[in-house]
């Protein structure tokens, strides 16, 4: 009996952990749409869940103090484990319309991820309140006399649960989002949690069936389970919110457009807010300025090997690829599910043969294969509307250059003297380029815009060193220090 008894404990501890961090997991991906994915948020949504907790842990042991029967403690666990439920969905339906309204009064992300992480951090705690209650519950059940201490229970329970957290924080992105999306692992965390607390309220009545005290304390926490799962399904079946295609590192929208008159498609990780490449059925050209321009200068430079360090939609590869079957390109993307959404969503057609997909971190890859050579690359990676900072320190600049002999950048940014991001990526571009370093800018307009960078004359640039917005003044981004990233992707100050 004392087996099965741990063996359920031990169940309800995991089950808590893996709900916990897979609804975590959950409100960072969908909150990528409003606030952008990055170190910084994910650090400050990660933090606010451990403080969230910890004072789960906290309160749990001081509700412990007070609780003298093993019934009363197994109850009392069950209850707030319904809490953490009911908590965790009401979180997800308010979650979007709280974003939006926070992106909407701030612009620094780090506020809005502060507010995720406490929207998030209610259910946390009372979930992990849980753990100590268990713990209670088996030290007065059996006690130090039949060779079970507090001690012994306290470290079990934890260890326990935080597995279930690992395999939360790992199956989520890896399996559980991509194969069967956001809602449906939302709904898989829910029930977990409201099935916790049943076998928790359940394994106290079994125990103390004869206790004739108030049965209203199980029924609340059947009550307040159900009530969990209900209002999920409910918003699941109500939210009209496009989640897009689910990978293990991010998400994917796709919208057919009329382009002049012809049909394309458009493909984003942030809708709203940019498009990451736009493909014309008809013609199998790209419909995006900076991809024109990347094609002009491909034809300018006549490659016989191309890289592409980032790949989107890939409508300008594809482009390229389609109209050039005898050049060799190399397109590397972190998102290794990223062709199987681009044949099926957005092509609509395999991708071309001459097309080599590398699942992997661009400057990793491009590390780790320092020998690799090609006629020209393009830099085309973006975490939402910003560029992927770590390919633009000083160190990587210098490594690509070693890499190929011609090189572009697409970036998004503003061509004045005050937009401190926009003019690191230009100071970084000319301390490794020098006079080589070219800029290109679609309007004369100071407004957030695509930019082109090149390290040779490409179609329409300048010399970036003759442009009137250009500070040579502003500091470098290196590995050591990720100037983009100090005030997460906004405008930094000037020395």
């Amino acid at each position: 009996m004392q087996r099965k008894v741990l063996g359920i404990c031990l169940a309800i501890a995991l089950l808590e952990g893996f709900a916990g961090l897979g609804i975590e997991i959950y409100a960072i991906r969908i909150s990528a749409t409003y606030i952008g994915s990055s170190i910084s948020i994910t650090g400050v949504i990660l933090a606010m869940a451990l403080i969230a907790i910890a004072v789960g842990y906290w309160y749990g042991g001081r509700l412990s103090q007070d609780i003298k029967t093993p019934r009363q403690a197994l109850l009392k666990a069950g209850h707030v484990l319904s809490l953490s439920a009911i908590s965790h969905a009401i979180a997800c339906i308010v979650q979007l319309p709280l974003l939006a309204a926070m992106t909407l009064s701030t612009s620094n992300p780090i506020i809005a991820a502060m507010g995720v992480g406490l929207l998030f951090g209610i259910g946390l705690a009372f979930g992990s309140t849980t753990i100590p209650l268990i713990t209670q519950f088996l030290t007065l059940k059996y006690p130090n006399s039949d060779g079970v201490d507090a001690g012994k229970n306290a470290g079990m329970m934890v260890a326990i649960t935080t597995v279930g957290s690992v395999l939360g924080s790992t199956l989520t992105p890896i399996l559980l989002l991509p194969y069967i999306g956001l809602m449906s692992s939302l709904a898989l965390f829910i029930t977990a949690l409201a099935l916790s607390a049943y076998l928790c309220t359940k394994l106290a009545v079994q125990l103390y069936s004869d206790d004739y005290a108030s049965q209203l304390a199980p029924r609340q926490n059947y009550l307040l389970a159900i009530s969990a799962v209900v209002l999920t399904a409910a918003f699941i079946f109500l939210s009209k919110v496009d989640t897009g295609y689910q990978t293990s590192t991010g998400a994917w929208f796709i919208k057919q457009i009329i382009y002049e008159d012809k049909l394309a498609v458009t493909i984003t990780d942030k809708p709203g807010q940019s498009t990451s490449s736009c493909w014309i059925y008809l013609t199998k050209k790209n419909c995006h300025w900076y991809g024109e321009i990347t094609v002009a200068a491909i034809e300018q430079t006549a490659p016989s090997t191309l890289v592409f360090l980032g790949g989107a939609g890939m409508g300008t590869p594809s482009e390229v690829a389609h109209h050039n079957p005898k050049m060799a390109l190399t397109v590397i993307d972190i998102d290794k599910d990223l062709p199987d959404i681009i044949e099926e969503h957005f092509l609509k057609a395999p991708i071309a043969d001459n097309i080599e997909f590398i699942g992997d971190d661009a400057r990793g890859y491009l590390t780790r294969n320092s020998d690799a050579r090609y006629d020209f690359m393009l830099i085309d990676a973006f975490q939402g509307r910003y560029v992927a900072s770590n390919l633009y320190t000083l160190e990587a600049l210098s490594q690509f250059k070693e890499n190929s002999k011609y090189i572009m950048a697409n970036i998004i940014g503003q061509p004045n003297r005050a937009h401190g991001y926009t003019q690191t990526l230009f100071r970084n571009w000319y301390e490794v380029f020098g006079d080589s370093a070219y800029v290109l800018t679609k309007n004369d307009s100071p407004n957030l815009q695509n930019i082109m960078l090149c390290n040779f004359a490409c179609p329409g640039s300048q010399r970036l060193v003759q442009v009137d917005y250009f500070n040579r003044r502003q500091k470098v981004h290196t590995d050591d220090l990720p100037r983009l990233d100090r005030y997460y992707y906004r405008s930094i100050e000037m020395s």
